[in-house]
């Protein structure tokens, strides 16, 4: 069974989750905002090996602490899609923008739409290519446990923003429309800001999007 906790990080509170598995003990790191001492209490306290980090897409707030973190535990970086490319070239401006400390780049493994991740031990993921936000942005779909991780696509009454280089409010509605939106009315959303959500309830509520 896959359980999860949220470690807010960076100004931005952002949602930094670490995803694990009860049977193996195996867990991932999510969008890493900063490479925090909690992440490393969290897997001590709870008896866990870190596997891999997966990132959703390349704003400094969901990846600031990735390289630090795959330096520290010997552990490769998942995510975002290629398109995200230069988002993650640009790191150190995104901090100097900010007024953040320094960056370092990093090369991920970056996912296509539909790949098949095993990320936890007999435990994979689906990704999912959902622009918008960021042109190379990928949500994670966990079907057996029926939660997906969704980044900064879709949040609770509201959707990301479109307003960054690369992003494009109609993009982003194709992707929830297509991607997000069918999926099962009990999938948890798992937002990157905010508290999270259920695809049932943002169909029937969210302003932004609306299902057919």
């Amino acid at each position: 069974m896959l359980q999860y906790q949220v470690i807010l990080t960076t100004a931005f509170m952002q949602n930094s989750r670490l995803i694990w598995d009860d049977v193996s003990r195996c867990a991932v790191i999510c969008d890493p905002g900063a490479a925090v001492p909690a992440f490393a209490a969290l897997l001590k306290e709870k008896g866990l090996t870190l596997k891999s980090i997966l990132l959703t897409h390349g704003h400094l707030d969901h990846v600031g602490g990735a390289a630090a973190l795959a330096d520290e535990f010997q552990v490769p970086v998942i995510g975002p899609g290629i398109e995200d490319a230069p988002l993650l070239a640009a790191l150190d401006q995104q901090a100097a923008a900010f007024g953040l400390p320094r960056c370092p780049s990093f090369a991920p493994q970056y996912v296509s739409d539909g790949d098949m991740l095993e990320l936890l031990p007999g435990v994979k993921f689906k990704a999912l290519a959902t622009p918008g936000h960021t042109p190379g942005g990928r949500c994670y779909l966990q079907e057996e446990s029926k939660i997906v991780v969704v980044g900064d696509t879709l949040f609770a009454g509201s959707v990301g923003r479109t307003d960054f280089p690369g992003g494009s409010f109609e993009a982003l509605e194709r992707s929830i429309s297509t991607k997000l939106y069918p999926l099962p009315d009990d999938t948890v959303v798992l937002c990157g800001h905010g508290p999270d959500t259920s695809i049932g309830e943002e169909k029937r509520y969210n302003p932004y999007v609306q299902a057919d």
